[in-house]
């Protein structure tokens, strides 16, 4: 059994809510769960050093932890990993194509602008693999959203939001946004016909995902939501009974690599439900 399931843990309520869906997922896919935290030494305050003896207090937090799910959870197997440095590259070292990091969020109360670069959205953007962050978990509900452009790496957000639809019994919906194309000179405006053609081309898009989807798994109930508008704005309408969001999102190189698509950056700063970022190195 490999520890495929990542979890940032500080024992903040937003890792406890982290460890807790992350723990009921490993225990469906017979995964193992390592729990990373790391004594900052970037983010401190200033003058702060980091000493032996406060890391050696955050081990003896975490296996105690450990102990705590591995009594609630008999035959789930959970480890800890403790260090201090850099809280970003350390659970960025630990993501591979075929994990899935797991860190907690509070809702957004604050400016957007505090949001931009929270962990979640930073580690996102450099992950090898996928990326969940976790608000507080929505009860009661039983869609699985994924957002879905005709790229590829949506078609790995649609595949890996499927099987995350069947685990927790729910359906899984599958949504496109279109919009009219911008018009540069002056007075153009794009004719009904015109509108007609982009829309079906966009239904067709749409269509496509979901014949694959539904291919590969004809007994999960999969819809789908043409949404007219921008993108971010179309998903966030679907999601009032959603209990996962499933996004992809293509990595950038260089000065931009702390970047997402603005797409998935717009749900991680107005997160309302659990929601993962699919990289397009993800084995999913």
């Amino acid at each position: 059994m490999d520890d495929r399931t990542i979890v940032g843990w500080d024992g903040s309520q937003e890792s406890e809510r982290a460890l807790d869906w992350a723990m009921a997922r490993a225990e469906a896919e017979h995964d193992g769960i390592l729990l990373v935290d790391v004594e900052d030494t970037e983010t401190g305050a200033p003058g702060l050093v980091v000493t032996e003896q406060m890391v050696a207090e955050r081990h003896l937090a975490a296996d105690a932890r450990a102990e705590r799910a591995a009594a609630a959870h008999p035959g789930l197997r959970i480890s800890t990993h403790i260090m201090a440095g850099d809280r970003l590259e350390e659970l960025r070292r630990f993501s591979r194509p075929d994990t899935l990091v797991v860190v907690g969020t509070s809702r957004r109360t604050w400016p957007h602008a505090r949001y931009r670069w929270s962990i979640g959205a930073k580690l996102a953007a450099v992950a090898s693999g996928a990326v969940a962050v976790i608000p507080e978990i929505p009860e009661g509900r039983s869609t699985v959203v994924a957002g879905i452009d005709g790229s590829e790496v949506s078609m790995k957000a649609a595949r890996f939001a499927a099987r995350e639809a069947r685990r927790l019994g729910a359906s899984l919906r599958l949504v496109h946004a279109w919009a009219e194309p911008a018009i540069a000179a002056r007075g153009m405006a794009a004719d009904a016909v015109f509108l007609d053609q982009i829309r079906d081309e966009h239904r067709r898009i749409l269509q496509s995902a979901a014949r694959a989807v539904r291919s590969a798994n004809p007994d999960l109930t999969t819809t789908m939501a043409l949404v007219h508008g921008e993108p971010a704005r179309a998903l966030a309408e679907e999601l009032d009974d959603a209990c996962l969001l499933v996004v992809g999102t293509a990595q950038y190189t260089g000065i931009d690599r702390l970047l997402l698509g603005s797409v998935s950056h717009a749900m991680i700063i107005d997160i309302s439900v659990p929601t993962v970022i699919v990289s397009t190195d993800a084995l999913v």
